[in-house]
């Protein structure tokens, strides 16, 4: 059975998002997940025994979009949360929207302030977007310049005091600045 996605992520929202989950290995086949941006916590009971388990967002690698093809023609898209023990991966949202499942794969990934990772033909998850570690790369921004920037005077320069108006009087008349100097101008 499919998750239940029925619910937008408010970005301001503070309470945890719950998931039901289809979960092979658990009694009654279905596992909870609840979805918040300190902890993940997944709880199901497996042979009688209940689990609570309760993790950073941190330990997930990234939100995983996955496309698959139907026999029709039309393709599937699954997106989930994914990390190295397939247990703790959690399916999000499966659709076959190409639109919805690409907004709430971005919206989980900004949510959850996870890599944003695409799933390729042999099974890999790779990012979406160049990286250097947890940093993405892109084009540089451009520089800050323009006649904004030129109007206007630093903030220490606007206490400063104008000069005297007396030594440029001078200099135009062609008297002597520098006395002594022996250079007229």
């Amino acid at each position: 059975m499919a998750p239940q996605a029925s619910f937008s992520i408010a970005p301001g929202a503070g309470a945890p998002r719950r998931i039901e989950a289809a979960d092979a290995r658990a009694d009654g086949r279905r596992r909870i997940v609840l979805l918040g941006r300190e902890r993940i916590e997944i709880a199901r009971s497996v042979g009688g025994v209940f689990m609570h388990i309760a993790l950073a967002p941190s330990a997930y690698s990234g939100i995983v979009l996955r496309l698959s093809e139907h026999s029709d023609g039309g393709f599937h898209y699954e997106v989930r949360l994914a990390h190295r023990d397939p247990d703790l991966a959690v399916t999000l949202l499966e659709a076959d929207d190409d639109c919805e499942a690409t907004a709430e794969w971005r919206l989980w990934a900004r949510y959850l302030r996870l890599p944003t990772l695409v799933e390729r033909g042999d099974g890999r998850a790779e990012p979406d977007s160049p990286r250097l570690g947890a940093v993405a790369i892109g084009p540089p921004g451009p520089r800050r310049r323009g006649k904004s920037m030129t109007s206007r005077r630093a903030r220490f320069l606007t206490r400063r005091k104008m000069g005297r108006g007396s030594q440029t009087a001078l200099a135009e008349r062609g008297a002597e600045i520098f006395p002594g100097s022996g250079l007229d101008r």
